[in-house]
């Protein structure tokens, strides 16, 4: 049976006391309290009121060289002593994405980026939504799409279940903010009995009992995950939702709760699906199993620059019939990358001995023309829906390479020609000074 923790009075003061059916531990004495409530901070214990004791600390300069490095754990995000939040609307793929993360940092393998360390990490994760059957879904869906040895598992991860062991870090009594400081007292003591290096929380929201919308509540309760990742020498990534967006794109700023999360956190990661007009341009039928991941707030690596790193959901079917979703990195392609100036050449020369048009509905299309120049196939004929996947990214290529000619000086330009009916329409045709193109 999992533990219990329960609120009692001891000489007129308040005690936790946890309970477990396997006696592993007995009442626990009367403890320190750590309350924060109307703008101030106060001790209570047995026996009195004390403050903790408080001196200006001399500066000592020291070589630059022998001061520790960070010890960075998995890229530049999770890092040994700080807490460290990602955030992502509900089923951008979260949960699969830090599941494919903590097997690759306890196996030491690239799975999906990050340069996990060769030697292996420590990880306990710690899912508060669903039951332990769900979980072990999901780990071994991974395990078996990425080609993981289970035995490199051993003694590596660590998994709990909030069903059966819930946690609660603070919660707010009589108007109160408490931290629950016994929770803490076991978690780093659990870290550090079994040497874990990551914690992950997942969900952030489950962890606490705390209205979210006040930002001194949600400080603290970061700030006392920042605590056990401090004490525990180990790093603790919190897993948190964005509040509804109406079709925004989610950023840091779009945490659940305000900014206070984002501010207390030592860095935070944003997951975004793929839009609907980025999934147009590659030609991408099913936008919804394409998720980016973004750093949106590094406070201890460079400034963000927007880079983006993307990776798929893809469907792992399971022994026991169960198809359970798990994560692949995925590589944009950059459509223009094998596009040269004979491809060009040759498309210039078509568009001058016929009438290519414009409008892409027409079976003369001049993308038809490009896509012969380049060779790729974009399923002429077929409607978009029986198009292959395949076709309809060769599609998006050739619509964006006519973009890409039509600003290129010597490329391409679009004029009025008339048709077989004396009619104009919009027609591509070569650039008056065509014969620049190198």
């Amino acid at each position: 049976m999992a533990a219990k923790l329960r609120e009692t009075m001891h000489k007129g003061f308040k005690v936790w006391t946890f309970e477990d059916d396997d006696d592993e531990f007995a009442e626990a004495k009367p403890k320190q309290e750590r309350t924060i409530g109307g703008g101030k901070a106060r001790v209570e214990q047995d026996g009195g009121t004390a403050a903790p004791p408080i001196s200006a600390r001399p500066f000592v300069w020291r070589n630059p060289a022998s001061i520790p490095p960070r010890q960075w754990l998995f890229g530049k995000h999770y890092i040994r002593g700080y807490a460290t939040g990602t955030i992502a609307p509900g089923g951008t793929g979260k949960t699969a994405m830090t599941i494919v993360e903590a097997l690759s940092m306890a196996t030491g393998r690239d799975l999906i980026g990050g340069d996990p360390n060769p030697v292996g990490l420590k990880v306990w994760l710690w899912n508060l939504e669903d039951p332990a059957e769900e979980i072990e879904r999901r780990i071994a869906a991974a395990v078996q799409h990425h080609g993981i040895d289970p035995a490199k598992l051993d003694g590596r991860l660590f998994v709990n279940s909030g069903r059966d062991t819930p946690l609660v870090i603070a919660k707010k009594v009589r108007e109160t903010i408490t931290v629950l400081e016994p929770v803490i007292d076991r978690l780093v003591a659990e870290i550090r009995a079994n040497g874990i290096d990551v914690l992950i929380v997942d969900p952030f929201v489950s962890s606490h009992s705390l209205p979210e919308n006040d930002n001194a509540a949600m400080d603290a309760a970061v700030k006392a995950w920042a605590r056990v990742a401090h004490q525990g020498n180990c790093s603790v990534e919190l897993v948190h939702h964005s509040r509804k967006l109406g079709g925004e794109e989610a950023s840091a700023e779009s945490a659940r709760g305000g900014s206070a999360f984002v501010d207390a956190c030592r860095g935070v990661r944003v997951i975004n699906r793929m839009s609907t007009e980025e999934a147009g341009k590659l030609g991408i039928s099913e936008p919804r199993f394409f998720f980016s991941m973004m750093d949106d707030k590094p406070n201890m690596a460079p400034p963000p620059t927007n880079k983006r790193d993307w990776f798929q959901l893809v469907s792992v079917p399971l022994p026991n019939g169960d198809d359970v979703g798990s994560v692949d990195r995925w590589q944009k392609p950059n459509q223009l990358d094998d596009v040269t100036p004979e491809h060009l050449a040759r498309v210039q020369a078509l568009f001058t001995e016929g009438n290519y048009l414009v409008n892409e509905q027409s079976p003369d299309w001049g993308g038809r023309a490009a896509a012969s120049a380049i060779g790729v196939d974009i399923g002429v004929g077929l409607s978009a829906k029986a198009r292959t996947t395949e076709q309809n990214t060769a599609r998006a290529k050739v619509r964006a390479v006519l973009a890409m000619w039509l600003k290129t000086p010597g490329g391409i330009k679009i004029e009025p020609r008339k048709n077989a009916k004396r009619e104009l329409k919009d027609c591509y045709a070569a650039s008056d000074d065509a014969s620049q193109n190198p």
